[in-house]
């Protein structure tokens, strides 16, 4: 079986997002199968010989997918948040028209892969496609993500990046749907009670480190109120943005948490979560979107319209050791379940379907 795969995901601005994360780590996991040959192309033109081909994502609003196609065609679409909040996604007249080709060039697509049982239902809300044509592949983590036994490596990290022996971590970006106002409403409120006032927040992403004050776009807006409550509430030195790290250095930064927070109003999948229970890390996280499918059992959740829930949940697990011991097993119990190998067999079986009912 020749498999074409678009790997554009791996060489543009995808390739630090998870968009690119999926693309790799799919290549790497269908590669170890001996069944199949991965051919790798970014203009379609470069397929000669493939019996399928595979976009690992589908963007709503640039014409990536071939009207036309030649091939049976399985694309893989992440989520389509922008059309479930679209207020918050405001688009141009290029992206409608580019939108109405994606949705015509998806029509004659084979079958559509996507991460979560949430996404499925966005999927056939908004893009029209009929449940059988969908399948739930959910994403896992890397299996670097893992608790790490060398305390040797744990303390450098410690005293390279200054983190003290309490923190919350938060991984990921700032746009509008991590709701990160609320996060920084609700550490604000956690630290001033005696007992917490040493606690800090651990935002890691490069997109921390932006300087966004005099740049006008609307996904910047949660951005610019973060820096703004930060500034307001004087937590600067409550509040450590290492900005983008290597894995390897994020490995460390889990396993040192205290707890892992997911405030997100929305998430089509929510891989933090997943890669902070790999890591031993007990996680809280909002109720929302498809978080709860991939938590478990083995997460706390809150309301993210909720600050004293949300507040109250957090001080009840810090005063509590084995609560967060039990969240840990629990968490690596959840973690167990999702894994590449798996994610690299079930989209083969999307690949042979495909074939066969082309």
């Amino acid at each position: 079986m020749k498999i074409a795969i678009n790997y554009l995901p791996v060489k543009n601005a995808h390739k630090v997002r998870g968009i690119g994360y999926y693309t790799n780590l799919l290549l790497e996991f269908l590669k170890q199968d001996t069944s199949i040959q991965i051919q790798e192309f970014i203009n379609l033109s470069e397929v000669k010989d493939a019996n399928l081909v595979h976009y690992p994502w589908f963007d709503l609003f640039f014409h990536t997918l071939p009207i036309k196609r030649r091939l049976p065609t399985v694309v893989t679409i992440h989520d389509v948040m922008p059309l479930v909040f679209p207020e918050h996604y405001p688009v141009g007249l290029r992206g409608k028209i580019n939108f109405i080709l994606q949705e015509i060039a998806l029509k004659s697509c084979n079958y559509i892969i996507t991460d979560s049982k949430v996404s499925k239902i966005d999927i056939m809300k908004h893009l029209k496609i009929e449940d059988e044509k969908i399948t739930v592949i959910p994403l896992a983590s890397d299996p670097t993500f893992e608790i790490l036994s060398n305390d040797t490596k744990l303390l450098h990290i410690k005293r390279q990046y200054r983190l003290p022996d309490q923190f919350l971590l938060y991984v990921g970006d700032a746009n509008w749907v991590k709701n990160l106002p609320f996060l920084i409403e609700g550490f604000r409120q956690l630290i001033k009670s005696p007992g917490f006032k040493d606690i800090k927040l651990v935002l890691v992403g490069g997109v921390f480190l932006k300087d966004v004050e005099n740049i006008n776009h609307p996904e910047l807006q949660s951005l610019k109120s973060v820096n703004q409550l930060i500034k307001q509430y004087k937590l600067e030195a409550n509040i450590i943005r290492p900005g983008q790290l290597k894995d390897d250095d994020l490995v460390s930064f889990y396993n040192l948490a205290t707890m892992y927070v997911q405030p997100s109003v929305y998430e089509g999948f929510g891989l933090p979560v997943l890669e902070a229970f790999a890591c031993g890390t007990p996680v809280i996280s909002s109720n929302r979107g498809s978080l709860p499918e991939v938590g478990g059992q083995a997460a706390v959740y809150f309301d993210p319209d909720d600050l004293k829930q949300f507040v109250s949940i957090m001080t009840e697990l810090l005063e509590n050791k084995s609560l967060l011991d039990k969240l840990s097993r629990l968490g690596l119990q959840q973690a167990a379940k999702f894994s590449w190998k798996k994610v690299a067999e079930q989209t083969k079986s999307v690949y042979l379907k495909a074939l066969k009912n082309d």
